[in-house]
Parts: structure tokens; sequence; C-alpha cells
């Protein structure tokens, strides 16, 4: 029972880690973060940047920017590939529910 209680009260803590992570992205930073879910192979994969702007019609920077917030929230991981583009992890899957739901 107690046992239960602690995972529910975490997947709370996750689902709003996610949610309040969703909310500090502006329109074209959720419109790169939905662009990157779609990328990638299940919860990881490599991406580059420039591709999905051009894409999208979007800038890099906004691409950058979007990453940074999801990963200081905890929520992805990333490492740089230097010219292959970047190396992407989702660590917490509610992303891409939370995305879905706000996708314009």
């Amino acid at each position: 029972l107690n046992f239960q209680r602690e995972e529910d009260e975490k997947n709370i803590r996750r689902r709003t880690a996610v949610t309040m992570a969703v909310n500090t992205l502006s329109y074209s930073e959720l419109r790169a973060v939905s662009a990157i879910l779609a990328e990638l192979d299940g919860n990881e994969g490599q991406l580059t940047a420039s591709v999905i702007a051009d894409r999208i019609g979007i800038t890099r920077s906004v691409i950058v920017n979007a990453l940074r917030k999801l990963e200081s929230a905890g929520i992805i991981e990333s490492r740089s590939l230097g010219m292959k583009g970047t190396y992407l992890k989702v660590l917490i899957g509610d992303i891409f529910e939370e995305v879905k739901k706000r996708d314009y």
C-alpha cells in the first residue's frame, strides 16, 4: 500500500515536471519539439537541428533553446555528435503525450 502510494506520487511528479516544461516552450519551440520527437526512433535517436529547422521553417536556435529547456527539466538527455548532429534520449516518456495534446 505504501509502495503504491509512493509510485503514484512519483508518477504525478514526473507528469507535473513534463507539463511545466512544456508550458515554458514558445509556439515555435513547441513545433520544434513536436518535429524532433517525430524524428526519433522510439525513445532515442540521432538528429540534425539544421535539417529539422529547414523542414519546418524555423531557425536552428529555436531548436537548440527548446532542447536546452527540456534537458534542464530532466526530460531528455542530449549529446553532441559534432558534424553528425545530436544524439537524443527521452528520459520521461510522458513528453510524447503532452506535446501531442498541444500540437496545433
